[in-house]
């Protein structure tokens, strides 16, 4: 998963035709769909075949009956190989069809053009910021966990609050994925900024960071930190998470009230300005280029996500590690996000599709470890976090402060891709065409509160 978008263009039409959707569970009903989805017996699950809408690409020539886990070495062979194993080992006989190929890039157009046809998938994919537009309109159905056996309190609380919507859960989580610090220990060594073991030495404020900045650019002619400024997310992720080191929040928890023209958001947008006016960052490059800078060893760190840590322990041509991303204010905060599984509403309501795609759904969640380990991805679940076998995977005991303390998810809110999508024009246009940085927050304050007044 190299980036996170989200289209939702085709939203509106598909969530006006599910709304009214009953909970009909195409047999005799209790009235209570939770009951009646966990009184299926497994005699009525024998034999039957459920379909997975899904991200993360195709990887079938390298996976096909594969069902040894360890295996996995990506984000697509991980989900694969788990849906193969489910299918070759799952006690009720139920089979997994894959439905559709989107890359991440158009998941959500194909996933909309599902809801709008009125024929999604039996459990599908949705970020943790992208649900409350779907379960508001009811285009997912609730899900007892409890009466599952789904154990959500070994949860950490940012995966478990990704899942929740008014009062009721309406998906199951699958990691947690985040920014962090990708560091060239060689670089870091050349200049200097490393400890008495030979570890990379991280700035611990805005003023210490820029210092750094400052003494790699002049005893290494490198680039302090690649950042993917161009035609990418991540120049608001960082704004974002700034904010949240200050104590600030762009949006509130509830939508209600936007933040974004305020003393922290100058601060951290005239931090990001610095780094490109003194050349510390180029200001260029989108997540392609920054990687390949990166790797090609122009930059002494790369701003990049939970995602490619196991790439890059396996192709950086310099001594490599991974850490949390600079606490430079404050308060530790870092972007964060999250893939959940979701239970799509359907017309017929059958409870027994239901469960057997809740049963694929736990046994997903009670998996992560094997998810985790073969992505880079950091499992929702505690108990994954703090196990050996987790703490021993490639770099993974570098970052867990991000899994367990750090981590910060966007608000839970209706709207919030529109809402992101604004601040980003806004403030991307300082570094790229020296806007005002007043200006730009004046603006996508106006924006932002048009955008969730929709």
């Amino acid at each position: 998963m190299k980036r996170i978008a989200m289209t939702t263009s085709s939203f509106a039409v598909a969530s006006l035709l599910l709304a009214g959707c009953s909970a009909s569970t195409g047999a005799a009903s209790s009235g209570d769909l939770s009951k009646d989805i966990a009184a299926v017996t497994a005699e009525q699950l024998d034999g039957t075949t459920i379909q997975m809408s899904r991200m993360f690409g195709d990887c079938e020539e390298t996976t096909d009956g594969v069902t040894d886990t360890s295996k996995a070495t990506s984000e697509c062979e991980a989900i694969t190989i788990l849906t193969n194993k489910f299918n070759a080992e799952n006690e009720f006989g139920i089979t997994v069809e894959r439905l559709g190929g989107s890359e991440w890039a158009s998941y959500y157009d194909a996933f909309n053009a599902s809801l709008a046809g009125g024929d999604p998938a039996d459990i599908a994919n949705l970020h943790a910021h992208a649900l409350p537009d779907y379960a508001a309109r009811n285009s997912v159905i609730p899900i007892d966990t409890e009466s599952l056996g789904i154990d959500l309190s070994d949860a950490s609380d940012a995966a478990r609050g990704g899942v929740e919507w008014n009062g009721e859960t309406r998906a199951i989580p699958f990691d947690l994925h985040a920014i962090l610090a990708h560091v060239n220990v060689d670089l870091f060594t050349q200049a200097g900024l490393v400890n008495a073991d030979g570890t990379p030495k991280l700035p611990t404020s805005a003023e210490e960071f820029l210092a750094d900045a400052k003494i790699v650019k002049e005893k290494t002619g490198k680039f302090f930190i690649s950042i993917a400024y161009a035609n990418d997310p991540m120049g608001f992720r960082l704004f974002s998470m700034l904010v949240n080191q200050q104590g600030g929040e762009l949006i509130s928890e509830d939508g209600k009230t936007v933040n974004i023209d305020t003393p922290e958001a100058k601060n951290a947008l005239e931090f990001i300005n610095t780094l490109v006016d003194e050349g510390y960052a180029d200001r260029t490059v989108d997540y392609a280029g920054s990687t390949a800078q990166f790797l090609a060893g122009d930059a002494a760190m790369l701003m990049n996500g939970t995602w490619a840590v196991n790439e890059y322990a396996n192709t950086a041509p310099f001594t490599y590690q991974v850490a949390d991303f600079p606490t430079l204010y404050e308060e530790p905060a870092t972007w964060a996000a999250s893939h959940t599984w979701v239970i799509p509403r359907q017309k017929d309501g059958n409870v027994v599709q239901y469960r057997a795609a809740l049963e694929f759904a736990k046994y997903l969640y009670n998996n992560t470890d094997t998810w985790s380990i073969a992505t880079g991805h950091m499992s929702p679940r505690v108990s994954v976090l703090e196990s050996d076998a987790y703490l021993n995977a490639v770099q993974r005991s570098n970052y867990v402060e991000t899994a367990l303390h750090n981590a910060r998810q966007v608000p839970h809110i209706e709207n919030w891709q529109p809402a992101e999508d604004a601040i980003l024009e806004q403030i991307s246009s300082t570094w790229l065409n020296d806007k005002d940085i007043d200006a730009a927050l004046t603006e996508a304050q106006a924006r932002v509160e048009q955008a969730l007044a929709k």
